[in-house]
């Protein structure tokens, strides 16, 4: 335990850094912004035995309208914690499965530049991100903590192919820390209004964890400034062979 203290104090100093950094930056970007330059999201999720959190800020770079723009570089800051269980075997004298907690938060710096196209919207980012779990009981053999720095890259795209329907689809992976999130969304859109709605199907995984969520979800639903999204489907572990409800909500509003 005593060769631990300094390697968790390491760690701990080296995540407050980033997150001074993180909180500077967007300071000081927003002193000089113009109205409604930055977005601001928020949102949770759970499924069984799972639980995850997020806020965000999106940030254009060369925003000088009141409108957000379509194109152009892109910033972007991400807060993430999560909560999962999986089994393994913890030595190989004991064959017996154990199921572990794993306790999890990080943090996720991103550049890119977004693209408008004739039909729709195409971006790219590529980043740096923090993360630190905590396993209970103790699993030597896991893979969640060998790396917390990572490289994420992501690829986004949205296309209206016809009046009223649109496809949009959301592919990251992050390098060392082998984590990956495939999502494809077709949208129906009732009204010249935000609102949207349609099914979803995401594969999203890592090294302990594996879930195909297939369901529907509704995005856009106008509160004042603010934006509010659901997501509700079934999720199927396909680590643990188990089926369960999932559930997402989801808050945007321009700052």
């Amino acid at each position: 335990m005593g060769g631990q203290k300094p390697k968790a104090a390491r760690l701990a100093c080296g995540c407050i850094c980033v997150i001074s950094a993180v909180g500077m930056a967007i300071s000081s970007l927003s002193v000089s912004a113009q109205a409604r330059d930055i977005l601001l999201l928020a949102g949770g999720g759970f499924a069984f035995r799972s639980f995850s959190q997020y806020t965000g800020a999106i940030i254009p770079l060369n925003n000088n309208k009141d409108v957000f723009p379509q194109e152009g570089p892109m910033m972007r800051f991400w807060q993430k914690s999560f909560a999962f269980s999986y089994t393994t075997e913890l030595t190989p004298n004991n064959p017996a499965e154990t199921r572990i907690d794993a306790f999890g938060g990080g943090i996720t710096g991103e550049l890119g530049y977004q693209k408008e196209l004739s039909q729709g919207q195409l971006a790219g980012y590529i980043g740096l991100s923090y993360r630190q779990f905590r396993l209970s009981p103790k699993d030597p053999g896991a893979d969640l903590n060998n790396n917390p720095v990572g490289i994420p890259l992501t690829l986004e795209g949205n296309w209206s192919f016809f009046e009223k329907v649109s496809v949009a689809s959301n592919i990251s992976y992050t390098v060392f820390q082998k984590d990956y999130w495939a999502q494809l969304k077709v949208g129906y859109q009732p009204s010249a209004s935000p609102l949207q709605l349609g099914p979803e199907v995401v594969l999203q995984g890592g090294s302990e964890y594996q879930y195909l969520r297939l369901g529907a979800f509704v995005s856009g639903i106008k509160l004042g400034n603010t934006y509010l999204g659901f997501n509700i489907g079934l999720r199927d572990d396909l680590r643990e062979n188990r089926q369960s409800l999932y559930g997402d909500v989801n808050l945007s509003f321009f700052y």
